[in-house]
């Protein structure tokens, strides 16, 4: 059983540089997924090469 509580969404900018290293820096939080993809594809569209964004689940474990 699952006994995780999410509470949002964090939109997350990750780099490769040129050595294979990854840097990844939180950028914002959202309370919907949709609202952090749509977000994400619209950072995206003017990211230099080698910059992605993905969102990541904000969440804490609930007490058995």
């Amino acid at each position: 059983k699952d006994l995780r509580m999410i509470y949002g969404f964090i939109l997350i900018m990750v780099t490769m540089l040129p050595t294979g290293d990854i840097e990844s820096v939180a950028i914002d939080w959202f309370a919907d997924p949709y609202s952090c993809v749509e977000q994400g594809y619209i950072e995206e569209e003017s990211a230099a090469m080698g910059v992605g964004f993905v969102c990541v689940e904000d969440y804490v474990e609930k007490d058995k």
